[in-house]
């Protein structure tokens, strides 16, 4: 009862920012502008993929951003270990009638999760990390039972750590509060680490954003750097990922304006300060960046065999079950039937992302040998499912161009 009584004065005390974000937002919606015919789509494609292939795939590309109704859309496509075809179709930015391009970056959301995962275990990989070693001391301001938690349960969301709290949402989204800048991820720390965990480490599953930022802080200490910098030296150089780029306030070359659209009508995406949470939810990307890193997750002169496996391997709760998402190491582990039909399950290796003014998804077919990533500047729940929709769709695209090319 009494959590209800506080619940209740929180919505009353919100009341006035709610309504008016809404008559700002909501009621500022406008149709969205169609994208001139003559420059509807931009793509490129590597050696050994035709022009023939890439209209298809532009095709497809464009048939779901209009059906979505959202501004823009951004997607690539590897295959066998190289970059095949890269496309977009949409506004980057409305005001300025800026088109995408396959170079415009894109809110990764928590795709920016898997990235993580990557890092760390590049790290494990190097000796600097202990997956199962509780996190001890070392890092100020934790309390005994957040002592005991272990990188691969914040990885795997197991901890027992917190997600957003509704004042957190909305001041995400609503502005309730003005967004609070950190200059560090220690700093951002303060968000939750004065919050008791919600169970005991390991026994259950609760997704928690929070928890990749603790995650990212030892994996500081275990790199002697900061994590954008420990990001750059184990994932962007080596993967070649010269358009990923921790977010910020400040203008960044080749970034999208971030909207709130779907139906074919948008408003602008309020500000947003994702200092706090930059390994799980604060970064920028394309799609071809994303699905470089999925190729370099694949191969051993990157990551040992070993900590590959580690990597994807869903976590075990305390008592041997399966945890709820079959999640990994920062990715989850599938067998989907949303490409093919319940008849031909796929096996995926995959991670989505949403936030305000953007949403994507990461998703790797080993057995096909295919990656694809996709990337919208639309923050709605629309938005995400139309990214994951048309990254499927994309890949029944490229299957029947397989067949139709071989059976030639």
């Amino acid at each position: 009862m009494e959590k209800l009584r506080k619940f209740a004065q929180l919505l009353f005390a919100i009341a006035p920012t709610v309504v008016f974000s809404y008559s700002t937002h909501a009621f500022s919606e406008k149709p969205i502008p169609a994208v001139p015919a003559a420059t509807a789509s931009t793509s490129m494609s590597s050696t050994g993929f035709s022009a023939s292939h890439a209209a298809v795939l532009d095709a497809a590309l464009r048939t779901a951003v209009l059906q979505a109704g959202v501004v823009s859309m951004s997607a690539a496509i590897a295959t066998q270990g190289e970059l095949r075809w890269a496309g977009s179709y949409g506004w980057a930015d409305i005001e300025s009638r800026a088109l995408a391009s396959p170079s415009t970056r894109y809110r990764t959301g928590s795709v920016a999760k898997p990235i993580t995962g990557v890092a760390m275990m590049r790290l494990v990989d190097r000796g600097l990390l202990e997956l199962d070693t509780p996190l001890g001391t070392g890092i100020a301001g934790l309390s005994e039972e957040y002592r005991q938690i272990t990188p691969r349960q914040l990885a795997a969301h197991v901890s027992g750590i917190r997600h957003y709290a509704l004042s957190e949402i909305l001041s995400s989204s609503i502005g309730f509060s003005g967004p609070k800048h950190y200059a560090s991820v220690s700093e951002g720390l303060e968000s939750f680490i004065g919050d008791r965990l919600r169970f005991a480490p390991g026994t259950k599953f609760l997704y928690s954003t929070w928890g990749y930022s603790l995650l990212s802080r030892k994996l500081e200490l275990a790199a002697g750097s900061s994590f954008p910098q420990l990001l750059q030296t184990f994932v962007f150089e080596p993967c070649a990922m010269q358009d990923t780029a921790v977010d910020g306030i400040a203008p960044m070359k080749a970034r999208a304006s971030f909207y709130q659209a779907e139906s074919g009508s948008y408003s602008l995406a309020a500000p947003m300060d994702t200092s706090n949470r930059i390994a799980g939810g604060g970064l920028v990307s394309t799609p071809s960046d994303l699905v470089r890193l999925a190729m370099c997750a694949e191969k051993d002169s990157f990551l040992s065999q070993a900590a590959r496996k580690s990597m994807w391997t869903p976590v075990k709760l305390a008592d041997g079950q399966a945890n709820e998402q079959n999640y990994a190491l920062g990715w989850r582990i599938d067998t989907s039937t949303r490409m093919f039909g319940k008849d031909k399950p796929t096996a995926v290796i995959h991670h989505g992302g949403q936030q305000e003014g953007g949403a994507s998804f990461l998703v790797i077919a080993p057995d096909l040998g295919v990656s694809v990533a996709v990337m919208t500047n639309s923050g709605t729940n629309a938005a995400r499912q139309a990214v994951q929709e048309t990254a499927y769709e994309l890949i029944r695209q490229l299957t029947a161009i397989s067949g139709a090319t071989k059976a030639q």
